[in-house]
């Protein structure tokens, strides 16, 4: 029987020399290389079988198609790279390989959304890459276990290209081949030892002005069983921007004694220093020295708010899986950003994406999920802000200028996110007890009132034959 395991990522940053900064744009540029050469294939493939049918040209007849998986991209690639990229032997074969999955998992994105197959907003058909676009870069893992990683736990290896042929690279293999780490993976190294964990693959990217590689760990070490909840088996969370997250019920050491946790406002706070950066930079001239030392601030500047955002995030989300059972959201992030007659301020769309409502839902989704926990997330179109919590009336209209919900019927008045939570939490409520109501309280295959087109347990086949 299989070992359970989970995929995690870990995330660290990196201090490279300037040569190997250099060697590692260099890596993305032939990465980005292969990628846009799998898509001009592809496309010119496709192009072909159209212009041919268009010409009258019976099916069999037409020009034979091209399979989009990565391992015949990968053998195509091979084949041809000697006349497409002469210069090949100067990179290692993992940004290539890297290139070309990137494009085979864009191309079945695109091909599984074209079918219907694909949840979510629909996929075009992939673009093609400039030197403007994320540098990144895949290295596959080796054989051999831990060698990522230095003798003091504070470097990580760097692939050479084999058979390279520039003297930059064959003089100064030995100082090129280990980059540092602004932090030490001790931890990291003895688990992979250890056998506990395993790295798949580390992946090198450039983001927020800053390189760092996320090591993708298959770990084994993990419970199983359910973590047993420390505080209640459920809660309401409504979030917000004037309040980051309201809960049904306060927390000590989170919220206030009404249930608000303050929202940072990351963005807002550093908005004038960006707009600052900002009249520098269209000061400048194109290609010139000032011109790039200010890109790299700004870079720098965007990347710290991502990352205090993201800690902030990280340190709710914790909390909440840990503390609850069940967390239920009401979550429509795009439809809360998207430019109507009702929702025409620029303002508040940006504060909404300054908040990070999906990065909440994505931290706290594989979270309760490592716990044993849940996560429900309510009907975008239930009213839960025009819904009394405490008798069930509901309101025509609530201005959003309108912080106070005061009932007509029974007379109460609460906050507006408060109100707001406690339905999202009865909302919750009502789901998880459809979710287990059964048939004459017999077995779960069914649901009350729920048609089913097909069998709802398997068939007897072959259960009687030793009776």
């Amino acid at each position: 029987m299989d070992q359970p395991y989970r995929m995690r990522a870990v995330l660290v940053s990196l201090d490279p020399t300037p040569a190997q900064a250099q060697l590692l744009r260099i890596y993305c540029g032939a990465s980005r290389f292969a990628y846009n050469w799998t898509v001009a294939i592809v496309k010119e493939n496709l192009d072909t079988r159209a212009e041919e049918r268009r010409a009258g040209m019976d099916e069999a007849q037409l020009t034979k198609t091209l399979s989009w998986s990565a391992w015949s991209m990968s053998t195509l690639w091979n084949s041809v790279k000697n006349e497409v990229a002469p210069w090949h032997r100067d990179v290692t074969k993992h940004a290539f390989q890297s290139g070309v999955t990137n494009a085979a998992t864009a191309l079945k994105n695109f091909d599984e959304s074209k079918k219907g197959m694909r949840r979510g907003a629909p996929v075009g058909f992939p673009k093609f890459k400039n030197r403007h676009s994320k540098h990144s870069v895949t290295l596959i893992e080796f054989k051999r276990p831990g060698h990522w990683f230095s003798e003091d736990s504070r470097h990580v290896q760097l692939i050479l290209p084999r058979f390279a042929t520039d003297p930059q690279i064959t003089r100064r293999r030995d100082q090129l081949q280990w980059m540092h780490t602004t932090e030490s993976l001790r931890r990291l190294k003895e688990k992979a030892a250890a056998g506990e964990w395993t790295v798949q693959s580390v992946t090198i990217s450039f983001t927020g002005g800053r390189w760092r590689a996320s090591f993708l760990v298959r770990q084994f070490d993990f419970p199983v069983a359910p973590v047993v909840c420390r505080r209640s088996p459920l809660i309401g969370v409504d979030l917000g921007v004037n309040y980051l997250a309201t809960l049904s019920s306060p927390l000590r050491g989170i919220t206030g004694a009404s249930g608000h946790v303050q929202n940072p406002r990351h963005l807002d706070a550093q908005l004038q220093r960006l707009a600052k950066l900002d009249r520098q930079l269209s000061r400048c001239v194109k290609g010139s020295k000032n011109r790039a030392m200010i890109m790299k601030r700004r870079q720098l500047l965007y990347g710290r708010i991502t990352r205090t955002r993201n800690l902030n995030l990280h340190r709710l989300s914790t909390t909440l899986a840990s503390n609850f059972e069940t967390v239920v959201l009401d979550l429509n992030v795009a439809g809360m950003v998207k430019k109507s007659k009702k929702n025409t301020s620029k303002v508040l769309r940006r504060s909404i994406l300054d908040a990070g409502f999906s990065e909440f839902r994505r931290q706290l989704a594989y979270k309760t999920k490592d716990r044993g926990h849940s996560v429900v997330v309510v009907n975008r179109f239930y009213p839960s802000s025009k819904k009394c919590s405490h008798c069930g009336e509901t309101r025509a209209k609530l201005a959003r200028s309108d912080r106070v919900f005061e009932c007509s019927t029974c007379g109460i008045s609460l906050d507006r996110d408060v109100n707001a939570a406690r339905n999202i939490r009865d909302e919750g409520l009502r789901l998880l007890a459809n979710e287990t109501s059964t048939v004459a309280g017999h077995k779960p295959e069914t649901k009350n009132a729920d048609s089913r087109d097909h069998e709802t347990e398997p068939p007897m086949r072959g259960r009687w034959d030793r009776y």
